[in-house]
């Protein structure tokens, strides 16, 4: 059994809260399937806007942190894009970090209060499409995009620490050449496809629709044939030789701790910290959890 089935058969039938869903979800998947019916082109070209266009919260109360950054700056993708970025704790960041899907900069207010207590400058980013930047589309491209990008404006960065979706994104800037000294992860994903595998289960997609929009990933990465894993955090990890930390709490069930196992089973001299009862969200509000990584990344 390869990585990838392994990830996919330690999901099961995705019988977690995460995929069963709230009432919106489920009203959504069934007007979705009736839809898929009675407009299937329509339904396709719909779910295809929908699978790289990440919701926004609205007057989220967590973006006042903002106002106490020591910096706040725009820089542009490729894309033309504007992308907003913050630190904290001086001008010259020792630390990047790279929030998740539907997250923002402002959600690890935890994690920069732990990381400048210590002497250190952070950076953060919004990534396209999130919290106070533009577009209205985003992929992993993009948010390994943002990461080279401020790695290439503060020379001073050496350690990059990325929460879920951003963790991945942060592991396929390393292997792309990214100059860094230190990796931290936090509930990642290390399977390309297991991202996608998980949206599927979330929407209750059918077959039909699932190989459609799996034709459309495919070709929104340039990807061959079914070399899904082309992306994926373990391929080539065992080539690696900066200090990897992964935290990853038991009881997450969006992404299954089996997902940082694996790869820090093939990363060199990665380490593997879990905590226990704090879910996917949680692990990022955890002073306790946030210290162990800091103490184990940052010291070792």
């Amino acid at each position: 059994m390869n990585y990838k089935d392994k990830i996919t058969a330690s999901y099961g039938d995705f019988n977690a809260p995460e995929f069963n869903g709230t009432l919106p979800l489920k009203l959504f998947r069934t007007a979705m399937k009736f839809s898929e019916i009675c407009a299937p082109g329509f339904t396709k070209r719909k779910m295809e806007s929908l699978l790289f266009q990440p919701r926004r919260k609205n007057n989220d109360p967590r973006d006042r942190f903002l106002v106490s950054a020591s910096v706040s700056g725009d820089f542009a993708i490729k894309s033309g894009v504007s992308c907003k970025y913050y630190l904290w704790g001086g001008e010259r960041p020792d630390v990047l970090l790279a929030h998740g899907w539907e997250s923002k900069a402002s959600h690890f207010r935890t994690l920069i209060e732990l990381l400048t207590r210590r002497g250190l400058c952070v950076a953060a980013f919004d990534a396209v499409a999130h919290g106070q930047s533009g577009g209205d589309e985003a992929d992993m491209l993009d948010f390994k995009e943002c990461i080279t990008h401020m790695v290439g404006l503060y020379d001073s960065i050496n350690c990059v620490i990325g929460y879920s979706f951003g963790g991945i994104a942060a592991v396929n800037a390393v292997k792309a050449g990214l100059p860094i000294k230190r990796l931290g992860l936090i509930s990642s994903p290390s399977s390309f496809y297991g991202v996608f595998e998980k949206v599927s289960a979330q929407l209750r997609l059918t077959r039909t629709m699932q190989a459609h929009l799996s034709s459309v990933v495919l070709d929104r990465y340039q990807l061959q044939g079914e070399n899904w894993d082309f992306y994926s955090a373990y391929r080539g990890a065992e080539a690696m030789s900066i200090p990897l930390v992964a935290l990853h709490d038991t009881n997450d069930t969006y992404v299954n701790k089996i997902e940082s196992e694996l790869l820090v089973e093939v990363w060199p001299g990665a380490k593997l910290i879990l905590t226990s009862g704090l879910g996917h969200r949680g692990i990022i509000r955890s002073t306790s959890a946030l210290e162990q990584l800091c103490d184990a990344l940052l010291t070792s």
